[in-house]
């Protein structure tokens, strides 16, 4: 059945009328959002420059095998934090237990035949002392003496060195840090030097970031850094340059960077890519705002000031960083004015906004519908 067109206008003016009722523009229904403000201060800054790098730990090693034997079992998984002193694997120390108790059976022996000979010796100097014995006689005990004792000292580190290849049978963490990569499995015949896991200590971290020609001598040992990880979600963590190389790369003419980064909290891994922000000797005056005054919408970098009662976006180029501070420049900012630190991400231009100190807005009352048509 064809539906006449009259009809079709009358359904489509009636769809405009409801989505016009149930879809109150912003100006008419958006309460006024919470945020949290700050002001605009003028503050000397270091010059900086931003360079990419890579972290490492300050110590990163293959841990060895110190005794001959067969993997017996692994104890530290991969991956995992480790403390000095810690076990990393066993090796089957039966053979050397063996050893060692011959050894130490050989110890006693020798132990007691340097007892007599000291003896021996006492008496051969009485004797020799009221003429008793010959020459030869009291030679012959100085000498055994010295061989008993020779043999003593012989066995003695033989017997020690036994006891520490039984020790040596569990391989352990000469650091604190993480295991990385566990290079044999059970049951594995190792040798001494044999390489047997891998770990690193990432508590330090040391980033090296290629100096740009043009910035030498700007710097000095000492200057802080803040690095960065390649996720913007990472927290900044604090460093200082500990080195600047003197000669510079023959191909690509920059200088090499030593910093020195605190990770004991281990925020960022061995190997990560990183921005370092150095600062330089050279200083400035801007002026700063809170750092999560700044946000990113879109393509843009801005801060919101208050207008009115609303959110007015001014958009800022960042230039350096002061701890939780840093310098911006843009249109009309100037010290003392008042800008969204908490709820900025939530604002839009022109947003009705309050702060956490004002008033919240007076409820609109409900009409009162008693007694009208249709309740």
């Amino acid at each position: 059945m064809r539906i006449p067109r009259q009809l079709h206008y009358i359904s489509f003016a009636v769809l405009i009328g409801i989505m016009s009722t149930a879809e109150p523009s912003h100006s008419q229904g958006m309460p006024p959002t919470l945020v949290v403000v700050d002001s605009v201060r003028a503050i000397e800054f270091h010059e900086q420059v931003t360079l990419v790098g890579r972290s490492e730990g300050t110590a990163s090693s293959a841990i060895v095998s110190e005794v001959v034997g067969r993997v017996a079992a692994i104890v530290a998984p991969e991956g995992n934090p480790v403390k000095k002193g810690e076990t990393l694997l066993e090796i089957d120390s039966d053979r050397v237990r063996l050893d060692l108790m011959a050894k130490e059976g050989e110890f006693i022996e020798a132990r007691e035949q340097f007892e007599l000979a000291k003896k021996n010796l006492d008496r051969s100097n009485d004797l020799y002392e009221r003429k008793l014995i010959s020459d030869l006689a009291f030679d012959s005990a100085n000498a055994w003496i010295k061989i008993s004792e020779g043999r003593l000292q012989k066995l003695t580190a033989e017997r020690d060195r036994l006891a520490k290849d039984v020790a040596d049978c569990k391989v352990k963490a000469p650091y604190s840090g993480y295991t990385s990569r566990r290079l044999v499995s059970v049951g594995e015949w190792v040798n001494r030097g044999t390489p047997v896991y891998e770990m690193a200590d990432i508590s330090k971290l040391r980033v090296v970031v290629d100096l740009p020609e043009r910035y030498y001598g700007r710097l000095s040992i000492g200057g802080d850094v803040t690095i960065i990880g390649s996720a913007d979600t990472l927290t900044p963590l604090p460093g200082k340059v500990t080195g600047v190389s003197r000669s510079a790369n023959a191909e690509t003419h920059t200088y090499p960077v030593i910093i020195e980064v605190d990770n004991s909290a281990s925020k960022l891994g061995g190997g990560a890519l990183v921005r370092a922000t150095i600062s330089f000797d050279q200083t400035f005056n801007s002026v700063a705002v809170s750092k999560d005054a700044v946000i990113r919408q879109g393509s843009q970098t801005m801060i919101y000031t208050i207008q009115d009662g609303k959110a007015a976006p001014i958009p800022v180029t960042v230039s350096a960083t002061s701890g939780d501070l840093v310098a911006v420049a843009g249109p009309g900012i100037a010290p003392g004015m008042i800008v969204i630190v908490r709820g900025n991400e939530r604002v839009f231009p022109g947003a009705p906004v309050r702060t956490a100190d004002a008033a919240p807005p007076a409820e609109s009352p409900t009409p009162d519908t008693a007694g009208q048509p249709g309740t």
